[in-house]
């Protein structure tokens, strides 16, 4: 069976990176994200140089007949470019794995980060290890962590997540809001805000570099998930909102349809129906 191509930011043609902000809003143009769900997430170390930390996660397909899987790279890099303060993010193809490392210790301590999502060739997949290896150097996989089928969350909700902890903290901090604590924010937000799921015992070297503890979420985690609550509840009531002119929509054509069947069917058909019909039609498109 063909890879499926029908969900942009999940299942498409290629290799696409985008940041976390242009991933959500791909996501919202589709109807299909809500019934893509997350099935399970790795937590991911490169063991050299920096020792770099990154999240994959594995989105299963719309259609339960379908037996395919999204493989999405998350990780918080340094901004290589910014422009009249705006910021720049490469396209995968030009963005190497020299280019990451070397940006994960930068000369100042704080700048604008990069916090992206890399969409994954499917072509890559069949040699996981190889691709993985070939972009970070030596790397080892510290924790997995695996959902039930009846409680994934699903793709739009995991955008927005992404979302909420890039806006919390937006610039790269060195010592504080680099690769370790994005990853480890979005471990134990997921962990937190989504059950029924199984975590792996977990190997050494956890948000360490050189050996040293070089992360401190405090109270990130925490935060983030209440920030969270609120963003996806807000997003909530808008897509709600929308959905109100397209019912209003759909109504005026049943009346209208419903108008049209009687005259067929009896073109002598009870008028005090009939201006009734009329009149609920009219009531709509005057809205």
């Amino acid at each position: 069976m063909e890879y499926p191509t029908d969900v942009p930011g999940l299942f498409s043609l290629g290799e696409t990176q985008l940041t976390v902000a242009e991933w959500r809003k791909v996501l919202l143009y589709s109807n299909f994200p809500p019934r893509c769900v997350l099935e399970r997430l790795t937590f991911c170390k490169a063991t050299r140089g920096k020792e770099h930390e990154f999240i994959v996660l594995y989105f299963r397909h719309w259609n339960a007949s379908v037996p395919a899987t999204a493989r999405l790279i998350v990780e918080r890099a340094l901004n290589p470019y910014q422009m009249d303060g705006r910021s720049m993010i490469m396209h995968s193809s030009s963005f190497s794995a020299l280019q990451i490392s070397s940006l994960i210790s930068p000369t100042s301590l704080q700048t604008s980060a990069i916090d992206s999502v890399l969409i994954t060739s499917n072509t890559v997949h069949s040699h996981w290890e190889t691709y993985l290896g070939g972009r970070y150097g030596s790397y080892k996989t510290l924790c997995t962590l695996e959902f039930s089928a009846t409680s994934c969350p699903s793709a739009t909700q995991i955008s927005v997540l992404l979302f909420v902890i890039n806006r919390h903290a937006p610039d790269y901090h060195l010592w504080k809001f680099q690769c370790y604590w994005f990853a480890m924010t979005i471990w134990e937000t997921i962990k937190q805000l989504f059950s029924g799921y199984v975590e792996a015992a977990w190997k050494p070297g956890r948000s360490q570099c050189f050996g040293f503890n070089a992360v401190d979420m405090g109270d990130s985690v925490k935060v983030v998930c209440q920030e969270y609550v609120d963003e996806w509840t807000r997003f909530d009531n808008e897509a709600e909102k929308e959905k109100q002119p397209e019912q209003e929509r759909q109504t005026k054509q049943k009346c209208r349809a419903e108008v049209a069947r009687a005259q067929q069917v009896n073109p002598w058909w009870n008028r005090t129906m009939m201006t009734m019909l009329q009149l609920w039609a009219a009531a709509f498109d005057s809205y």
